[in-house]
């Protein structure tokens, strides 16, 4: 599975409770997508980002890319997300997995440079795109950098679905102005519609004239009103989540494991299950290492040790516990503690 695919299988965990933060986000996503679902030809009248040339800025990444060290971490054993595709004239045809090839490469940002993440997706489209068609695409790739300039600048809305339609519109009209109509729906359909509906479906949560009965009926209405495909995906979103929380209350009711595991069998099936309780003995090892180390850092922080050899020991005390990848979790919750 993709580093993009794991993103993805968590955002499900978390649409729940993210809707506010989804869309003071300069672009949301919708769940299960990174794009649209048109096939579409390069629209020619886009922009171009800055007064370089497309080809010669290429030339320049390709460059840079033969003096790239080994491929990012968070990179290795992962594939490309996406498929390029080009005409029988080998010509570029823009899908919404294009965008998904560029997300792949531009999200091993902080482990390496912006330059040398674009020089890695240079040297991917020379090596699978013929000639005409790698220029193509990486002056596409040029006009969705601009673009994401342009709309991390517009402001943010109110929270009313009111103004997050205007910011929705906002957002469109400046894909459209970047990348042609054709493109932006290719890149942004999905996207745009699932906004409106987080809209729509806020307007109704907010509605005071209705009771609790007609509020669920008219969400109702409004999610079969969706595209089948876009229903899947949402109900995929939420199913962990729900889950999650059905879960939880069953335990804060005294509910045995036994039936714990009924529920997950009928949601998720035995092997499911099976790895939701995997995932609850990983959780629990986990909380309770944390907690001894959190009980042994207090310890340091206590013992009477000057402020430079507190420092020490604590450093010394994480690389004993956990590992490289573990330590960016611990000292996010080591800030949160101290909040």
């Amino acid at each position: 599975m993709s580093r993009i695919q794991w993103a993805l299988v968590l955002l499900g965990v978390v649409l729940a409770v993210a809707f506010a933060g989804l869309f003071w986000s300069p672009v949301s996503t919708a769940p299960g997508s990174s794009s649209g679902v048109q096939n579409v030809t390069l629209f020619p009248g886009a922009h171009t980002s800055g007064d370089e040339p497309a080809a010669n800025s290429l030339q320049a990444a390709l460059s840079r890319a033969e003096t790239l060290a080994a491929v990012p971490a968070s990179l290795r054993g992962t594939e490309v997300d996406g498929q390029l595709q080009t005409t029988a004239d080998g010509e570029l045809v823009v899908t919404p997995d294009l965008r998904r090839v560029f997300d792949y490469f531009l999200s091993a940002q902080g482990e390496e440079s912006l330059e040398d993440c674009q020089a890695r997706l240079a040297s991917y489209l020379q090596a699978s795109l013929p000639a005409e068609a790698a220029n193509e695409a990486w002056q596409f790739f040029q006009q969705y950098m601009a673009l994401g300039q342009a709309m991390a600048a517009l402001p943010p809305h109110d929270g009313s679905p009111a103004s997050i339609r205007t910011a929705v519109k906002q957002r469109h009209d400046l894909q459209v102005a970047y990348l042609g109509q054709q493109a932006a729906e290719a890149f942004y359909g999905m996207d745009i519609a699932y906004d409106r509906y987080m809209a729509d479906r806020q307007e109704i949560l907010d509605n005071p004239s209705l009771n609790d009965t007609q509020r669920q009926q008219q969400l109702q209405g409004l999610t079969q009103s969706l595209p089948a495909a876009m229903q899947i995906m949402l109900e995929e979103t939420r199913g962990p989540a729900q889950l999650s929380a059905r879960t939880q209350a069953l335990r804060e009711q005294g509910a045995s494991e036994a039936e714990i595991r009924r529920l997950r069998e009928q949601q998720v099936g035995a092997a499911g299950a099976e790895r939701l309780e995997a995932l609850d003995q990983q959780r629990a090892q986990w909380e309770a290492r944390y907690q001894d180390y959190r009980e042994q850092r207090q310890a340091i922080i206590d013992s009477g040790l000057s402020h430079l050899d507190q420092e020490t020991a604590l450093a010394r005390l994480q690389q004993q516990m956990f590992s490289d990848q573990e330590l960016s979790r611990v000292v996010a919750l080591d800030r949160i503690q101290a909040r």
